[in-house]
């Protein structure tokens, strides 16, 4: 593969698009000092991927771009595509032609392009790895770093011995691997630490996941067993409501004929009403025509007044204009007297501005003759001014030249004097670098000794942090057990708090209305809350007061009938069943029933009667509600009463007179109707939640509490740990720090020790500088009194030339002098004749005035006569008018009298009619009341029959939200297998208490289980894989490493080799090998040192001459290059340090190679531009712009 084509566009000084074609052999580019040939250096080394700007010779990577000048402005892009062809795998393509291309704009942005398609750093540099072009090219060697290949580090020529072995890819694939192990080791990590967590979840749940299992079971029999009791009980309330059905069309009869009735009273009612209208209209006509008649009168005597006052306005303005009159006709009589004199001193001053002319005409011709004089004697000055000038520059570049060779001789001896005083410099650095390694080897003691120290304390520390370790694994089981007993408690305080804010427990109807005015429903504003959520009951009380109210404890408290009407409406119209409401009554008395046992209700907890029956209380006195909320309670619970257990029910009910109800603590009922009520009952109900709800807020809070302590003491310990932590940590650094010290200690002793060798080095150069500068330094002085001879006589002649100028120069004044009193002369009389034409036409705009003052008088005398003459006609109109007013007033007044007193008329007839409504009135509302009151009865009944439909209904909808809808047949299928109601209550009882034994169940743990038993075969996979991953990256990095060591070692060989043959070749003998040394600190391999011996000197690099330095570099490279050749390589002025016989020998050299490898040569040498195949040559016409010219060099058969 070879590089065919180089492209750039905007690069540096590169202006305007240049294409560079590279044959095979050898091309060399050649120009002046600083006409832009090493850009094009710059340009193929940053196409490959340079990112650092000093190293293309820049402060920024925007200095790339093409920056202007006078003539063009700055580009905005730089663009550089390199073509390579002929590729048989040199490179990882397919393609056999391959073109890179780096743009950058001066935005900041940049592109890549592979083969014209957009691609990234990475590519371009992966492309290159391992073919001499890539991180440590050495097939590109920039202008004045080829020195760098001997006078760099070991570690730096370890690279180049690398980049030729190939195993920068290896590099590369190891560092990646490295990278993907450790990130695989740190997953492996945290997978497993996910592990033993899961694990602890897991079991955890496990035993949860049972008991809900067992809790599914029981709650499938209590449905069959619900739905078995509950189609008995509906079977009882349909009886109910047929019974109030009949009672309610009873009452319906007595209001129809009451409402007959009442229909005949409203219709007189309205014909008294339409009466009543009519007669209204009349009055009302009747008082519309009093106020126009009124509103015409006062509109009349306005307008009289009006008149009035405009009347007298026209007597003073008729005054004032024949006053004005007068002063106009003074006025135009004064004009008249003021035009005469004004014209006759016009005509004098015209006169005497004529003859100012004439004489301003006379000077104004001496002044231009004068002028043609001086233009003359001045052009001769201008003249004889050049010839002096160029005399003077001549003069001048003679004594420059005379101070340039006297700066020269000042220089020579000040470098004379430098050198001998950097001399005196060096020799004294050397005794204080002597003084210093001294102290340094001293402070290298120190720290070893600290080093010591640290150590120390960092193992104290260590002791400590392990034993707040073993402090927090002490508190780890105790904290754990809070924090799972916390949440247990949070998860079924969330739970009861969702079920109470979803309204669970409610029946169909009342939870889809109390949900919907939750949601802000506008037509549910009427509706207050369910009593449930009124009332506070003791926990004792509970059962009692639940079997009390009955259903009527979801009943929904409204305020008035038509809430209720709205919200059955919302029902019906959604199909979400039935509801029960509660009007509240307001404000009510206690109650009046059972007076002989108020006495015995109070603050105690029981009260024994007569007959030892235990009384708990009133059932209205146990209960805890708001001030606003007691009538509506007491009226609901005003017949209730709370004894012990069934037998003391039985016992008072013999005693008390109906109607009453008395409920056990155990949620018995015995009612005055004979109705009692017993058995096992069910679960917690709504206000047991209530309760509980508040009891789990108050447990959560203490455990919580708890959890803090122990969490406070948990922080405290990690805080201690983190201190110590951090200490160790600030001691890690610390034993960083000081052993970086060390090496800093060790290679500063180091650098001090070479540095004393590298000043006597440059103390022998001094010395010889200043016997060079002493001997250049005489040979200028002789040159400078050659000179200073020649300068005398140029000074006389220049002196003769600046008298006749002089000469020149006062005849020119004198002329002058005389030319400036005329312009002097000329422009006073100018001024004179400004003043005296100013003069004239003022006069002539005071007679203007005069004229257009006058005409105007006159046409104001002639409008005010006019005026006066039309305000005459105007006073004796309004006159006329004023008196047809007076009687159009009489008329009106006597209109309104008849007006007023047939409105009087009218409000009697009216007041008549208000009478005969009223008792009308009177005799609706008493039927209204009779109405109001069978109605009421009506409404009784109504109630009633809601009631039980709205009790079915919730009934049926609490059947359907516990999934009991075939309630028969589950009926049928127990009865079948012999279950009578009886049995069924005690199982019932049996399966609840089962079901609390088994207390808080997390219905979710099965699910949850699962879940996590299914996470945790997926991590454990997860893990089994990052273990096979851990492995194989391990291994593929040991392969890698034998790989990288293997190539190494071969390639040092190979090179050592060539290196060996090409220094013979190159300094005619010797030798030269590439030696491993000892490893440095700071470096993970070792590096190489450069071991040479020239025929007849001593072996070392640094006693080699600048031209020898080069070579021995051009050896090493070039042994580079046949070890593993380079698509091409690239010398920027690498000959420049050479003398003939060795830029001889390296040419020759060169053309060998050139035979099979392809060369770039940016150069100044003749022996190398002989060489060269192709030769492009670099210049800057324009100021920094380059441009590109090409010779094809021809070639002797």
């Amino acid at each position: 593969m070879r590089l065919t084509r180089l492209s750039l566009f905007g690069f540096k000084s590169f202006a305007e698009k240049v294409e560079v074609t590279f044959e095979p052999g050898i091309t060399a580019i050649v120009g002046p000092n600083g006409c832009g040939k090493s850009n094009l250096s710059d340009a193929i080394r940053w196409a490959l991927g340079e990112q650092s700007a000093k190293l293309l010779r820049g402060d920024r990577m925007d200095d790339l771009i093409f920056a202007g000048n006078s003539g063009r402005k700055p580009l905005g892009v730089a663009d550089v595509s390199l073509t390579f062809t002929d590729n048989h795998g040199d490179i990882p393509t397919e393609f056999h032609e391959v073109t890179v291309t780096r743009r950058l704009y001066r935005s900041g942005e940049s592109e890549y392009l592979l083969n014209h398609v957009p691609c990234r750093l990475r590519d371009i540099t992966d492309l290159f790895l391992d073919t001499g072009l890539g991180g440590e090219p050495y097939a590109l060697i920039e202008q004045g770093s080829i020195g760098d290949a001997v006078s760099s580090k070991g570690h730096e020529r370890r690279l180049l011995i690398e980049e030729a072995a190939g195993i920068m890819t290896y590099k590369v694939r190891k560092k990646s691997a490295l990278v993907k192990l450790e990130s695989a080791e740190q997953n492996l990590l945290r997978v497993n630490d996910i592990i033993h967590e899961v694990e602890r979840q897991r079991n955890s749940l496990k035993r949860q996941a049972n008991k809900a299992e067992r809790y599914r079971a029981y709650q499938e029999r209590l449905r069959e067993l619900k739905g078995f009791l509950k189609f008995h009980e509906g079977q009882q309330l349909q009886q109910q409501l047929d019974a109030a059905e009949h009672s309610e069309r009873a009452a319906q009869q007595d209001v129809d004929s009451v409402q007959a009735a009442l229909v005949a009273l409203e219709a007189q009612q309205e014909s008294i009403r339409i009466r009543e209208l009519e007669q209204g209209q009349a009055r009302a006509s009747f008082q519309q025509r009093l106020y126009d008649t009124r509103a015409r009168l006062s509109r009349d005597e306005a307008e009289l007044s009006h008149l009035r006052q405009m009347l007298d306005a026209s007597t003073n303005q008729l005054e004032e204009r024949r006053r004005r009159l007068t002063r106009l006709q003074e006025r135009t009589a004064v004009l008249t007297q003021e035009e005469t004199p004004t014209r006759e001193r016009e005509r004098l001053l015209s006169g005497e501005l004529e003859s100012q002319r004439k004489h301003l005409d006379l000077k104004s011709s001496m002044l231009r003759g004068l002028e043609e004089t001086i233009a003359e004697g001045v052009s001769g000055l201008e003249n004889r001014r050049r010839r002096l000038i160029q005399d003077a520059a001549l003069l001048a570049e003679r004594r420059n030249h005379l101070s340039g060779l006297r700066e020269r001789e000042r220089l020579y001896g000040k470098q004379r004097d430098i050198a001998g005083q950097r001399k005196g410099g060096l020799e004294q650095q050397d005794r204080d670098l002597a003084t210093l390694e001294e102290q340094q080897r001293r402070f290298l003691a120190r720290v070893v000794e600290q080093l010591a120290q640290v150590h120390g304390e960092r193992d104290e520390l260590t002791q400590q942090a392990l034993a707040e370790e073993s402090g927090r694994d002490a508190i780890r089981p105790e904290r754990d057990s809070l924090r799972e007993e916390t949440a247990r408690l949070n998860s079924r305080l969330t739970s009861l708090i969702e079920l109470s804010e979803s309204f669970e427990g409610y029946d169909g109807g009342h939870r889809f209305l109390l949900q919907r005015k939750a949601g802000g429903e506008s037509r549910l504003t009427g509706l207050k809350a369910s009593l449930a959520e009124l009332i506070e009951v003791p926990p004792r009380y509970e059962r009692a007061v639940e079997v009390l109210l009955g259903d009527t404890l979801q009943g929904l408290v409204i305020g008035r009938a038509d809430d209720a009407e709205e919200a059955i409406r919302l029902l019906t119209e959604r199909g979400q069943g039935r509801a029960t409401f509660i009007l509240s009554p307001g404000s009510r008395s206690g109650p009046e029933t059972m007076p002989s046992l108020a006495r015995h209700t109070g603050p105690a907890p029981s009260v024994v009667l007569a007959g030892g029956v235990m009384l708990e209380g009133v059932a209205i006195d146990l209960i805890h509600c708001a001030e606003g909320d007691r009538p509506l309670i007491e009226a609901l619970l005003a017949d209730g009463i709370i004894v012990k257990d069934l037998s003391d029910a039985l016992s008072l009910r013999r005693h008390l007179p109906p109607p009453f109800a008395i409920a056990t603590l155990a949620g018995e009922l015995v009612t005055s109707r004979g109705i009692i009520v017993g058995g096992p009952g069910g679960g917690g109900g709504i206000l047991s939640r209530r309760r509980e709800i508040s009891e789990l807020q108050e447990q959560a809070r203490h455990r919580h509490e708890s959890l803090l302590a122990v969490d406070a003491s948990w922080e405290a310990s990690c805080r201690r740990s983190s201190q110590l932590t951090d200490s160790l940590e600030s001691l890690t650094r610390r034993l960083d720090e000081v052993k970086i010290d060390r090496l800093k200690a060790e290679k500063e002793l180091s650098h001090t020790s070479g540095e004393r060798r590298r000043l006597l080095q440059q103390i022998e150069v001094l010395t010889y500088e200043a016997k060079s500068h002493e001997e250049d330094l005489r040979v200028l002085t002789d040159e400078i009194r050659r000179f200073e001879s020649s300068l005398l006589e140029d000074e006389g002649r220049y002196a003769a030339s600046q008298a006749d100028a002089a000469r020149l120069e006062a005849e020119a004044a004198v002329h002058q002098q005389a030319r400036d009193n005329l312009i002097g002369d000329v422009g006073e009389l100018r001024v004179q004749l400004t003043s005296l034409q100013a003069q004239r036409d003022l006069l002539a705009l005071g007679l203007a005035r005069i004229e257009d003052e006058s005409g105007q008088l006159v046409r104001e005398m002639e409008a005010l006569e006019a005026e006066l003459t039309e305000e005459e006609t105007r006073r004796k109109q309004m006159e006329a008018t004023i008196a047809h007013l007076h009687e159009r007033l009489t008329a009106l007044i006597q209109e309104e009298g008849v007006a007023q007193r047939a409105a009087a008329e009218q409000d009697k007839a009216h007041q008549e009619l208000v009478e005969e409504r009223e008792s009308l009135e009177e005799r609706v509302r008493a039927l209204r009341q009779s109405l109001a009151h069978v109605q009421q009865a009506l409404s009784a009944t109504a109630i009633r029959r809601a009631e039980l439909r709205n009790t079915i209904s919730l009934f049926e909808d609490a059947l359907r939200d516990e999934g009991l809808e075939q309630v028969e047949a589950i009926a049928v299928r127990l009865s079948e297998n012999g279950l009578g109601l009886e049995e069924a209550n005690s199982e019932l009882a049996d399966v609840t208490a089962k079901i609390a034994e088994l207390g808080g169940v997390n219905l979710a743990a099965l699910e949850e289980y699962q879940e996590l038993a299914g996470r945790h075969h997926f991590l454990s996979v997860q893990a089994q894989d990052l273990h096979s991953s851990v492995r194989s990256l391990r291994a593929a990095i040991t392969e890698i490493n034998t790989t990288i060591q293997q190539r190494f070692n071969e390639t040092l060989m190979t090179v050592n080799g060539h290196l060996d043959r090409l220094w013979k070749r190159l300094f005619s003998g010797g030798e030269a090998q590439l030696q491993a040394v000892e490893l440095e600190p700071g470096d993970e391999e070792p590096g190489l040192e450069l071991v040479v011996r020239v025929p007849g000197k001593r072996a070392t690099l640094n006693l080699l001459s600048g031209g020898e330095k080069a070579l021995a570099a051009l050896a090493l490279l070039l042994a580079l290059f046949e070890t593993r050749p380079s698509p091409f390589c690239l010398l920027d002025e690498v000959d420049a340090p050479l003398d003939d016989v060795n830029a001889e020998r390296f040419v020759s050299l060169l053309k060998e190679m050139a035979a099979t490898s392809q060369f770039i040569l940016i150069t100044h040498n003749k022996r190398t531009m002989e060489a060269a195949d192709i030769l492009y040559g670099v210049t800057m016409e324009e100021h920094g712009v380059s441009k590109l010219l090409s010779l094809r060099m021809a070639r002797a058969a």
